[in-house]
């Protein structure tokens, strides 16, 4: 019995098996679809409400954030970099020295022009104290021989004419004197002698009578023979003596003329001499210059953004030893289509967001649109400035900007996510509720403008704020189906 008993159960679980194995395999039934959810339960939305505002106008800008204040530093000369005082991220002044290389040589070169300049300057004024020293000699001799010419001029004239027109009639004077005295004494002795004959003076008297005669005559011909060497002037031998000296005398002046040429080579040696300090100046101003390149300088205010080169380097002309960026200066440059540039004008207000910063909006102004674009891609570079300075906004990072071109008062704002479009038409699905269950509506409308959130739709349109709309889900929906908000 027990044996019967165990066989029985046996066969009992391998039926049992068998039967649920052939349950398991036997073919399920389908699962309902989607539309068939839906038709039922209403296809799943989400919805918002339509509401009027005002809708800006913007056009979106995309590009990269830089820098209008950014230099690369470098040398004007090839040398050693004798330091480098500023690492990244070091803020530096305007012409703030960031570097220096050796100055050995330049120094040197400066040394010696500064001394070639002393020993110029030396040289010119001793060619002034000589010019000078030759003038004073020349005309000094000059007017020696000039009055060695006046003088012997004045000694010929005295011997060709050794009296004066008075001395002249001092002596014609004298011979008329003495004429006059002769006939005086002559009338005297004529008369005293025909006494003497009568015998009425003595000899004595005659004696006298007649000396007193003879003077006079004596008298006479002296006066005249002084008025006749007068007339005569001087003698030949004493008048050729004179112009002797006299051309003596000019040939002393024409070479004392002469010797005033050396004064024009004197003045040549000045000017040489102050072409030479000009030269000499002229070295040691490239002298001080070839120093001043050993400093090399930020031209900007800034921060330091990478360093390329360090102490003890040989660098050459050119080559990038820093950049310094000024980040007060950044600003986001950007491309836009030909189609949408005409829109954008100097001075309208920008939104930017920098990707990497997150949701924050900078404020920020069209600074400039480039004048001509791009053949390729047909778009045109924009400027934009950005007004909210942070030092969390970079060169090098992605922003967008929205320019704001005009507003729109008052119209109907539709949520982007509810607007679909395709085929170059724009559709919307407005959720009604028929008392039985809710439905969507398809409307059709044209989009006149877009920004992140909203679209505007043109007028007029049956839609009106307070409508509600589907967003989420609306891909499923067609006119007058069934649907199942969820908010």
């Amino acid at each position: 019995m027990r044996k019967v008993f165990v066989i029985l159960l046996l066969l009992i679980v391998v039926i049992g098996g068998l039967g649920l194995a052939m349950k398991r395999n036997a073919p399920k039934p389908p699962k309902p679809s989607a539309k068939e959810r839906w038709a039922d339960s209403g296809v799943p939305i989400e919805t918002a409400i339509l509401s009027a505002g005002d809708m800006e106008q913007t056009v979106e800008v995309t590009g990269n954030i830089t820098a209008l204040d950014k230099v690369t530093l470098s040398s004007k000369v090839a040398g050693r970099l004798a330091a480098i005082y500023v690492r990244e991220g070091d803020t530096v002044r305007a012409g703030q020295v960031v570097a220096m290389l050796d100055q050995d040589d330049a120094r040197h070169s400066l040394d010696s022009a500064q001394e070639g300049l002393r020993s110029a300057i030396a040289k010119l004024a001793q060619a002034k104290t000589t010019a000078k020293v030759t003038k004073i000699q020349t005309d000094s001799a000059i007017e020696q021989a000039q009055a060695a010419l006046t003088s012997a001029e004045a000694k010929l004239t005295v011997v060709k004419n050794p009296a004066r027109s008075q001395d002249r009639m001092v002596a014609e004077n004298r011979v008329a004197a003495a004429k006059a005295g002769l006939d005086n004494k002559e009338a005297d002795f004529r008369r005293n002698k025909q006494l003497l004959e009568k015998g009425a003076i003595s000899q004595a008297t005659f004696d006298l009578a007649q000396t007193q005669y003879v003077i006079a005559q004596t008298d006479l011909k002296s006066a005249q023979d002084q008025l006749d060497l007068i007339k005569e002037g001087g003698r030949s031998e004493d008048v050729t003596s004179a112009q002797a000296a006299v051309d003596t005398a000019r040939q002393g002046l024409r070479a004392a003329k002469a010797n005033a040429a050396q004064n024009l080579l004197r003045e040549d040696d000045v000017r040489s001499a102050q072409a030479a300090v000009g030269q000499a100046g002229a070295s040691v101003g490239l002298a001080q210059q070839q120093l001043s390149y050993t400093y090399i300088r930020s031209p900007i205010a800034g921060q330091v953004s990478s360093r390329t080169a360090d102490a003890g380097q040989v660098v050459s002309p050119g080559q990038a030893l820093a950049d310094v960026v000024n980040m007060g200066s950044v600003y986001l440059k950007g491309d836009v289509s030909e189609k949408k540039v005409v829109n954008i004008n100097p001075g309208q207000p920008v939104r930017v967001r920098v990707d990497a910063i997150g949701d924050r909006v900078f404020n920020g102004t069209v600074a400039e649109v480039f004048p001509s674009g791009s053949e390729q891609s047909r778009n045109f570079m924009v400027r934009i400035a950005i007004n909210d300075k942070s030092p969390a906004v970079r060169p090098g990072m992605f922003a967008r900007g929205d320019v704001v071109t005009g507003i729109h008062r008052n119209v109907i704002l539709v949520p982007k996510d509810a607007v679909e479009q395709s085929s170059g038409a724009s559709k919307v699905f407005v959720i009604v509720d028929d008392k039985e269950a809710f439905k969507a509506v398809r409307y059709d409308v044209v989009a006149l403008a877009e920004n992140t959130d909203y679209v505007e739709i043109a007028s007029p349109n049956s839609l009106k704020a307070g409508d509600v709309v589907a967003t989420a889900g609306r891909q499923n929906l067609s006119d007058g189906v069934k649907v199942s908000p969820k908010k």
